[in-house]
C-alpha cells in the first residue's frame, strides 16, 4: 500500500497524485478521458464533449482535448486545472 503523498499507477502506467476537490481528495491521471472529467467536473460525459466542441470553435473557457491517436482522445490534467482557477476568479 502506497503512503500519504506517495505516486500510484493509473492506466496505462502513467503516475497520478492526489488533489483536493470538493474537500476530498480525487486521484487524477495526468492524462484524463472524458469519463473521468465529467466525474472530477460532476457533469455528465455528454456535457464535456459539448463543452470540448465549444472550445474547438473558439467559444468558452474549456480545454481542448488532445489526440493520442486515431480514437484515443484525452485532457492534460494542468489545463483542466488552469480551467478551474479562471472559472474561480470569475
Amino acid at each position: 500500500m502506497a503512503g500519504a503523498g506517495a505516486p500510484t499507477r493509473c492506466r496505462r502506467g502513467y503516475n497520478r497524485e492526489d488533489h483536493p476537490v470538493d474537500g476530498g481528495l480525487v486521484m487524477v491521471c495526468p492524462l484524463l478521458t472524458a469519463k473521468d472529467l465529467a466525474r472530477v467536473l460532476n457533469v455528465g460525459e455528454r456535457s464535456i464533449w459539448r463543452m470540448a466542441s465549444m472550445a474547438a470553435g473558439g467559444s468558452g473557457l474549456f480545454p481542448r482535448p488532445i489526440r493520442i491517436g486515431r480514437q484515443v482522445i484525452r485532457w492534460r490534467w494542468r489545463d483542466v486545472e488552469k480551467y478551474l482557477e479562471e472559472l474561480a476568479g470569475k
